[in-house]
C-alpha cells in the first residue's frame, strides 16, 4: 500500500478521502486502539468461555452456563471493538469531534466492567454481579450516545452516517432490555419466555451490531479496496431494510405475533441480501488485487448466507421444539461468525492505518526493513493469515457441534475461536512496536561540510 502522497496530505478535510485516523477530528489513537485490544482479549475468552461451556451450550442453550458464555461474545468482544470503530469513524464521517476524549475512556472502562461482571454473575453469582453490571452498562451506553451525539447530529454523511445514527439508538434499546432482564432475574415480573429472549438478541445481533458494520462498510469497502461502483444504491438498501426490518421482526417475538415477526425477518433479511449484493459489487470494481482482507470478507459473507438459512428453516420446518431450539441456537453461532470474521478482518486494516498516523506524527518513517514505513508493516501477515484459517476453522466447528449436537466439536472450536483472538491482538500489537524501533542497519546523518563550517561560525 503506497504512502500518501504530498497533495492527499494538503488536500482539506472536506475533500481529503476517507481514512480511519487520517482526518483531525478523530480521538487520539489510544482511544480506538484500546477499544480493539480489549476486545482481542474479549474474543480470546469467549473462545475459552465455548470451550468450557460446550456440553451446556448443547443440552440447554438457556442454561446459565451457556448464556453467560454467549454474553461473553457479545459485550466482551463484539460490542467492544464496534463501540470503538464507532468512535474513530462517526467523527470521520461526520467531520465533527466527540464531545469527550475523557467520556470516551470512560467508555471504554465502562464497557470492560460490564462484559465481565455479567457474563460471571450469569455463570457463578451473586445475583448482585448481574443487577451492578446491567447499572454499569446502561450508564456506559447513555455516556456513549450523548458523546457520540455531537458527530453523529452533523449534515450530510449519507448513508454510513444514517445508518450509525440508528445502530446507536438500538445499542440503547438492546440495553434497556437487557436491563429488564438483569433485574428480573430475582423478581420473576417479566417472564424470560424464549421468544422474548430471542427478541433481545436479534435487537443486538441485527439492530446494533449488524447494522453498525453494514454502515461503516459502504465507507469501508471503497476505501480498502479501491472500489470506485457507479452505483452504491444496494448499501443504501440494505441500511434501509435492516433498520425497518429489526424493530418489526422484535416486536413480533416479544409479543408472539407470528406476522409480526415474519414481516420484519422477511425485511431483514431482504436488506441482509442487499449488504451482499453491496459487497459483491465492491469486489467486482477494485483496483487492488485479492488479499488477505477479502478472505475474510468471503468467509463471514458464507456464514451470513448460512445463518439467514438456518433462520428461514427454524421458521418453516415442521420439526420438535428442541430441535428448533438447536436451529435457532445456529443461526446465532453463524450471525455471530458473521460479524465476528468482519472484525477481525478489518482489524487486520484498521489498526495499521491508525497506527501508521500516530508513527508518523512521533517521526518514525521508516520500517523494520529499513524502508520507508507503509501499512503492511505493522503486523506479520504469515501470523495474520493463519488468523483466518484458525477464525473460519473455528467458528465453523462451533456451527457444526451446535447442529451435530456434539460437545466435542464445538469445544474444538471454541478453542481455535480463542487461538484466533491471541493470535490477532499479539499480532496487531507488536506491530508497531516493531516498527519503531530503529533499524539496526540504520547510521546517524552525518551534517553536510557547509552545515559544520555553518555550525562552528554561531557558536
Amino acid at each position: 500500500m503506497a504512502v500518501p502522497s504530498e497533495r492527499t496530505k494538503s488536500m482539506p478535510v472536506s475533500a481529503a478521502p476517507f481514512m480511519p485516523g487520517g482526518a483531525g477530528t478523530v480521538p487520539p489513537a489510544s482511544v480506538p486502539l484500546g477499544f480493539l485490544a480489549a476486545a482481542g482479549v474479549g474474543l480470546w475468552a469467549f473462545g475459552l468461555a465455548v470451550w468450557f461451556a460446550a456440553d451446556r451450550l448443547v443440552e440447554s442453550p438457556t442454561h446459565s452456563g451457556a448464556v453467560s458464555a454467549v454474553h461473553v461474545g457479545m459485550l466482551a468482544f463484539l460490542t467492544t471493538a464496534v463501540l470503538g470503530a464507532v468512535h474513530q469513524f462517526a467523527p470521520v464521517v461526520g467531520r465533527r469531534p466527540l464531545r469527550s476524549v475523557l467520556a470516551a475512556r470512560l467508555t471504554l472502562l465502562g464497557m470492560v466492567a460490564t462484559a465481565w461482571l455479567l457474563p460471571s454473575g450469569f455463570a457463578h453469582g451473586p445475583e448482585a454481579l448481574v443487577a451492578a453490571g446491567g447499572v454499569i452498562g446502561s450508564c456506559t451506553v447513555s455516556l456513549a450516545a450523548w458523546n457520540l451525539s455531537a458527530p453523529l447530529a452533523a449534515r450530510g454523511g449519507g448513508v454510513p452516517l444514517a445508518g450509525l445514527r440508528l445502530s446507536v439508538g438500538f445499542l440503547v434499546l438492546t440495553v434497556a432490555f437487557g436491563v429488564v432482564y438483569a433485574f428480573d432475574r430475582q423478581t420473576g415480573w417479566f417472564p424470560l419466555l424464549p421468544h422474548r429472549v430471542l427478541a433481545h438478541a436479534n435487537l443486538g445481533l441485527l439492530g446494533w451490531l449488524g447494522l453498525t458494520y453494514v454502515a461503516v462498510a459502504e465507507k469501508l469497502w471503497p476505501m480498502f479496496l479501491l472500489a470506485h461502483r457507479p452505483r452504491a444504491r444496494a448499501g443504501a438498501w440494505a441500511v434501509g431494510l435492516l433498520a425497518a426490518g429489526t424493530p418489526v421482526l422484535a416486536a413480533g417475538l416479544l409479543f408472539a405475533v407470528p406476522a409480526l415477526a415474519w414481516a420484519g425477518g422477511v425485511s431483514a433479511a431482504a436488506g441482509l441480501g442487499c449488504h451482499l449484493a453491496s459487497l459483491a459489487g465492491a469486489v467486482r470494481h477494485r483496483r487492488r488485487p485479492l488479499e488477505l482482507l477479502h478472505g475474510f470478507l468471503f468467509a463471514s459473507a458464507g456464514f451470513l448466507v448460512v445463518g439467514i438459512a438456518l433462520a428461514a428453516a427454524a421458521g418453516l420446518a415442521d420439526v420438535d421444539p428442541g430441535d428448533r431450539s438447536r436451529l435457532v441456537a445456529a443461526e446465532v453461532a453463524a450471525l455471530v461468525a458473521w460479524l465476528g470474521l468482519a472484525v477481525v478482518g478489518h482489524a487486520h486494516k484498521i489498526v495499521p492505518f491508525v497506527g501508521y498516523t500516530a508513527l508518523r506524527a512521533r517521526g518514525v518513517t521508516t520500517g523494520p526493513a529499513g524502508r520507508p514505513l507503509l501499512f503492511g508493516d505493522l503486523f506479520h501477515h504469515g501470523v495474520a493469515r493463519a488468523t483466518l484459517a484458525t477464525a473460519t476453522v473455528g467458528f465453523a466447528a462451533t456451527l457444526t457441534g451446535i447442529l451435530a449436537a456434539s460437545p466435542a466439536v464445538l469445544a474444538g472450536g471454541g478453542a481455535l475461536v480463542s487461538v484466533t483472538g491471541a493470535l490477532a491482538t499479539v499480532n496487531l500489537a507488536a506491530g508497531p512496536r516493531r516498527a519503531a524501533r530503529p533499524h539496526p542497519s540504520a547510521t546517524p546523518a552525518v551534517p553536510a561540510p557547509t552545515d559544520l563550517v555553518t555550525s562552528g561560525r554561531t557558536s
